[in-house]
């Protein structure tokens, strides 16, 4: 290790300087403050520890101490005075000035050697923290990488492109709280009639409930045909009969309630079905916040009753469904509690001033709406990012196809 000491007496200066060596360590001599600094600045990259007498001709100890703590270096350089100056006060003064230490002449070479080993010390524990900050620098930049690469492979799972039906209007928007989360939505055909839709919010968020969210996709998504979670089979034509949402929830129920509450998990969720040629709307809710109906005269009702969570080990009994007849213009809007539960001076923003939004913008298209909700919440919170994970999905129907 190298230490410049600043000492303007010769004899002192020379003592010093074979006692530091003696403890193995390399020397810089300087005559006084002025030539310490200019060595200092020279070779600031290299110097460690600085040892410096307080009474010098030209700069004396205090300035070149604050000049040093002052100037921008690699590593931490530890300073020791070592002055005859040795009342409380004077102590105090060099410690203010940025010293670690303060030896008071004449030094004893014991008492040194202690004070010096408690510097390197420093230093070393300086120069460790220095090399696992690097690592762990370079650990949060693969975990980063890794985090987008999960955010676009989780974004590329929600539908780019609702379906695109006569009659039927959809929206829909989803905002991470992270680069992952555990909200996931999605619409699809069931056949030329029926339409499924389901939006669900796995507990917590981060990458824990981003698996369980990707894993309930598919499981969502995979037999979009006659048989499994969503239709089950049949002899005779259509060959298929489409499982009501009851059903589905309880299904999911019995697949999934043992392995969340091994990761101390759940979800809520709805899943629906919508006739787009009678209006006919059925869903099932699982404690997921209360959708939204909306009625072609700006009216807004939200829709009470459903069951638990799933995966709270309750009984799957307790979910229940529930039938819709929606009229031409209606609108339906389910939300998960990311942007009800957003937070900010005056509290959360809560489920009346969603409400209360879309009876206010029942006109507007739908994307046009969802944009500008998402735009009044961020005001009231203060800020863009979102606590938690948030998504909604809207559809307007206008009426029966046309044969």
């Amino acid at each position: 290790m190298r230490v410049l000491i600043a000492e303007d007496e010769a004899i002192s200066r020379r003592l010093l300087q074979r006692h530091l060596e003696n403890l193995g360590l390399e020397v810089i001599p300087a005559g006084d403050g002025k030539e310490a600094w200019e060595i200092f600045q020279e070779q600031k990259e290299g110097i460690q520890m600085v040892i410096i007498d307080w009474m010098m001709p030209g700069m004396d100890g205090i300035e070149l101490c604050r000049r040093i703590r002052e100037t921008e270096t690699p590593h931490y350089v530890y300073l020791i005075f070592l002055s005859a100056k040795g009342q409380k006060e004077d102590i105090i003064a060099g410690l203010e000035a940025g010293a670690d230490d303060y030896i008071t002449k004449p030094f004893d070479p014991a008492e040194l050697q202690v004070r010096v080993a408690g510097g390197r010390r420093i230093i070393e524990l300086e120069r460790r923290l220095k090399e696992q900050n690097e690592q762990l620098k370079v650990a949060n930049e693969v975990m980063r990488k890794d985090l987008e690469a999960a955010a676009r492979a989780q974004m590329s799972l929600l539908p780019s492109d609702l379906p695109r039906i006569e009659g039927v209007e959809f929206a829909a928007r989803f905002i991470p709280s992270g680069f992952v989360s555990g909200d996931i939505y999605n619409v699809f055909r069931l056949d030329e009639k029926h339409i499924g839709l389901y939006q669900l919010d796995v507990s917590g968020h981060g990458v824990a409930a981003a698996f369980l969210s990707i894993s309930l996709y598919q499981r969502l998504s995979h037999d979009l045909k006659p048989h499994g979670l969503l239709k089950i089979p049949l002899k005779e034509p259509p060959y298929y009969s489409i499982n009501p949402p009851r059903k589905v929830i309880s299904l999911l129920e019995r697949e999934y309630n043992t392995m969340l509450e091994q990761q101390g998990h759940y979800f809520t969720m709805i899943y629906a079905i919508f006739n787009v040629q009678t209006g006919d709307f059925r869903f099932c809710r699982a404690g997921h916040t209360f959708p939204l109906l909306i009625h072609n005269d700006g009216t807004c009702l939200q829709l009470e009753g459903g069951g638990p969570p799933v995966g709270l080990g309750l009984s799957e009994e307790l979910h229940e469904e529930q039938h819709l007849k929606l009229s031409p213009g209606d609108q339906l809007i389910v939300y998960s509690d990311g942007l009800s539960e957003a937070r900010g001076e005056e509290g959360i923003f809560g489920d009346e001033r969603i409400k209360d939004f879309f009876c206010r913008h029942y006109r507007a298209p739908l994307d046009e709406a969802l944009g500008l909700l998402l735009e009044e919440i961020k005001g009231f919170q203060g800020r863009e990012e979102f606590a938690d994970d948030a998504s909604i999905l809207a559809l307007r129907w206008s009426g029966p196809m046309r044969n």
